[in-house]
């Protein structure tokens, strides 16, 4: 019986990577969630193609990429729908009248 070496180990996919640093750090620009949903995407394609391991990598970084994008879009909806509704206050100086009370001469008081 011979000795042979273990069958080498498949690499982490990088795209895998990608997706989960992007997703992670995208709170650091605003492209970071998008990029990381679709480089998730490519991974989970890849590694079903090749064997690569990242599989689960690529599945955090599409479901964090996922929930950080829709966060993104309800938080716009709202910034935007919240710019269009009136406010008590409108933000217009208020006009203020000092009057000083006025000596009443007896003629007009009688």
């Amino acid at each position: 019986m011979t000795d042979q070496p273990p069958p080498p180990s498949a690499a982490t996919n990088r795209m895998a990577v990608a997706s989960l640093v992007c997703s992670l750090f995208g709170w650091l620009c605003i492209v970071g969630p998008l990029l990381g949903l679709i480089f998730g995407l490519v991974a989970l394609h890849q590694i079903r193609e090749t064997g690569q391991r990242g599989r689960g990598m690529a599945l955090a970084g599409i479901m964090i990429g996922g929930i950080l994008v829709a966060l993104g879009i309800v938080v716009g909806i709202h910034r935007q729908g919240a710019r269009h509704m009136p406010h008590r206050d409108s933000g217009a100086p208020a006009v203020v009248m000092i009057v000083e009370p006025q000596a009443v001469s007896p003629a007009l008081a009688a």
